[in-house]
C-alpha cells in the first residue's frame, strides 16, 4: 500500500510540474529570465539574489520566472538551480514551447525565367529588398517570366490563390542575375513601388495608384493600377543604378537606396518618398567608395520591429574580383538615414554632406581579410532587443588564404556575427558548408530564436538563452530541391511569427512559397 501511495504522490508531483511549465509557457514567462530580455545570465542571478535578500522584491512575470523549479515559491533552491544553469552543471527546463513546422508548400508560378547568371537565377537573389512582402492581409511578390516580362502577384493571406498580371510594356534583354525586381510599399498613401532590371543602368521604376495596398478590394489588380516605367524620381534622372532596395520607415514613408557606380568603385545613395506629398526627395550620397576605388556591399539595411533605428552592415570590395571582399562594417541612423553613427555612437556622416569611407573611424567591427572566400551581400536581421545579427560565409580561421575565390568557397562555412545591446560584437561558428556562390537568410521569432535559411533549403536554429551558440539543423526535408538564393517575407515574420520562403525549383520554371510556423 505504501508503494502505491508513493507512486500516486510521484505522479501528482509530475503532473503539477507539467501543468506549471505549460502555464508558464502559455503566459509568455521564461523560467530564469527575470529581466525578460530573452536570455538567462548573471543579471538574472543578481535580481534573484536581491529578491531573496529583501533588497528589491520581484513582482509579476519576473517573480514567476524566478520560480525555476515550478514549486510555487521562490527560495534558496531556485537560486542554487539558477547558479548551476549558469555554470553549465545542469540546464533549467525553461518551459519554452519549441514548435517548428512547415504549414504550406505552395506553387506560386510555373513560368519563372530560368536563365542562369553568376551561378543563379534572375528570380531569387539575396539582395532583393524586397522580393516578397506582406501588407494589410495580402502577400506580394514579383518575378521575371519566360517572356522576360515582370509579373506581379498577390494573394490574400494565409492561403489565398495567387492573382497575377504581366507588364508587357518592358522586356528584359540581359542574362544577368543582378537585374532582379524589388518591391516597396508605402503605408502612408498605400502605394506600391517597383524597381527592376539594373546593373549599372538608368533607373527602371514604376508606382501604383494611391491606396492600392491600403484598400486592395476596391482597386483593380492589373496594369491599369500602375504608371509607366520611368528613369526619374521627381524631376531627376537616376543613373548607374545597381542593387536598388526599398525600406519602409517607421513613419510610413519609403527610403530608396542603391549603388551608383561599379563593383570596386561605387557610392551609396538615398532617396525618400513622402506618402503625404507623393513626392521623392534626394537625401544624397552617404557612403563614398569611388574616391578610394572601393565599394560597399550591403548585407542589410533595415529597421528592427517597432524601432526607429536604421541599421546598415556591409563588407568592402577593393576591385571587381570577389576575392577582395573584406571586413564586417556597421553604422546606424536614428533619423531615417540623415545622420550616421559608428558602432560606439560617434557621428561619422551626414547624408549629402559628409560621407562614410573606408577610413571612417569605428565602422569596422570585425576584421575579415581578403582571400578568405567572403561572399558579399549575405543577410542581416534585427531582433526585438535591437541586437543586429549577420549571417556570413567564408573560410574558417584555420584555413590558409586562397586568392582563387571559387576554390575558397569550397572550403567556406557559415558564421553568425551579432552585436549585443552594449555594442560588443561576437561570432558563433555554425559549421555548415556553403553551396557554391549562393547566399542564405536569417529570420528571428518573437522569442528571439534565430533561424538560418541556408541554400539548398537547409534550416538551422539557435536560441537566445544560449547566446545563439546552439545552432542545430532542424529541417532538411527539401534539401536539394531548390536553386539560387532563398527570399523571405520580413513583414510577415515580424507580424505573425510565420516564415515564408520564396524559392525557385532547380532546373525548373516553378517557384514555390513555403511557410513555416515559428515559436
Amino acid at each position: 500500500m505504501k508503494r502505491i501511495i508513493g507512486f500516486l504522490l510521484s505522479c501528482m508531483l509530475l503532473l503539477n510540474l507539467a501543468v506549471s511549465i505549460t502555464l508558464a509557457a502559455e503566459l509568455g514567462v521564461k523560467c530564469g529570465d527575470l529581466d525578460e530580455n530573452g536570455s538567462i545570465n548573471s543579471i538574472d542571478f543578481a535580481l534573484l539574489r536581491k529578491h531573496l535578500l529583501g533588497m528589491s522584491l520581484l513582482t509579476g512575470n519576473p517573480l514567476k520566472a524566478a520560480d525555476v523549479n515550478y514549486d510555487g515559491s521562490v527560495n534558496s533552491i531556485d537560486i542554487a538551480l539558477l547558479k548551476m544553469h549558469l555554470l553549465g552543471i545542469k540546464s533549467l527546463d525553461t518551459g519554452e514551447v519549441k514548435e517548428f513546422g512547415k504549414v504550406e508548400d505552395n506553387l506560386m508560378t510555373y513560368s519563372g525565367l530560368t536563365v542562369v547568371s553568376y551561378g543563379g537565377y534572375l528570380n531569387g537573389e539575396s539582395f532583393q529588398q524586397d522580393g516578397i512582402i506582406s501588407y494589410n492581409g495580402y502577400q506580394y511578390t514579383a518575378f521575371w517570366n519566360t517572356n522576360r516580362h515582370v509579373v506581379f502577384a498577390r494573394r490574400a493571406l494565409p492561403s489565398g490563390e495567387w492573382k497575377k498580371f504581366e507588364f508587357t510594356d518592358y522586356t528584359n534583354t540581359s542574362d544577368d542575375a543582378h537585374n532582379t525586381i524589388s518591391i516597396g510599399i508605402c503605408p502612408k498613401d498605400g502605394t506600391i513601388h517597383l524597381s527592376f532590371d539594373h546593373h549599372g543602368n538608368d533607373l527602371h521604376y514604376r508606382k501604383s495608384v494611391n491606396g492600392l495596398a491600403a484598400d486592395p478590394a476596391n482597386h483593380s489588380w492589373d496594369t491599369s493600377s500602375f504608371g509607366a516605367v520611368t528613369s526619374s524620381l521627381g524631376n531627376t534622372k537616376v543613373t548607374l543604378v545597381t542593387y536598388p532596395r526599398f525600406i519602409t520607415t517607421p513613419e510610413g514613408n519609403i527610403l530608396f537606396e542603391y549603388r551608383y557606380g561599379t563593383s570596386g568603385s561605387g557610392d551609396q545613395y538615398l532617396w525618400e518618398y513622402s506618402g503625404a506629398t507623393q513626392q521623392w526627395t534626394s537625401l544624397g550620397k552617404y557612403i563614398d567608395g569611388i574616391s578610394d576605388s572601393v565599394n560597399a556591399y550591403a548585407h542589410g539595411l533595415s529597421y528592427g520591429k517597432g524601432s526607429n533605428r536604421l541599421h546598415m552592415t556591409w563588407c568592402w570590395r577593393d576591385t571587381s574580383d570577389a576575392t577582395t571582399n573584406h571586413d564586417l562594417c556597421y553604422i546606424y541612423s536614428d533619423d531615417n538615414g540623415r545622420t550616421w553613427k559608428n558602432n560606439v555612437g560617434t557621428e561619422v556622416a551626414k547624408t549629402g554632406t559628409t560621407f562614410i569611407n573606408k577610413n571612417s573611424a569605428g565602422i569596422k567591427v570585425w576584421t575579415i581579410n581578403q582571400n578568405r572566400g567572403l561572399i558579399n551581400q549575405e543577410h542581416h536581421i534585427v531582433d526585438s532587443m535591437g541586437r543586429v545579427h549577420v549571417l556570413l560565409s567564408h573560410m574558417p580561421d584555420s584555413n590558409s588564404d586562397d586568392s582563387n575565390f571559387t576554390n575558397a568557397r569550397t572550403k567556406s562555412k557559415y558564421f553568425h556575427y551579432w552585436r549585443d545591446v552594449d555594442g560588443t560584437w561576437k561570432r558563433n561558428a555554425m559549421d555548415y558548408s556553403v553551396v557554391s556562390n549562393f547566399r542564405g537568410k536569417l529570420a528571428v521569432s518573437s522569442s528571439n530564436t534565430l533561424y538560418a535559411i541556408l541554400p539548398d533549403l537547409r534550416i538551422a536554429s539557435a536560441t537566445a538563452a544560449s547566446n545563439w551558440t546552439d545552432w542545430t539543423l532542424i529541417d532538411i526535408t527539401d534539401q536539394g530541391r531548390f536553386f539560387s538564393d532563398p527570399l523571405i517575407d520580413l513583414n510577415r515574420l515580424y507580424n505573425e511569427d510565420k516564415l515564408t520562403v520564396l524559392y525557385p525549383v532547380k532546373s525548373s520554371p516553378n517557384i514555390y512559397a513555403l511557410t513555416y510556423n515559428l515559436k
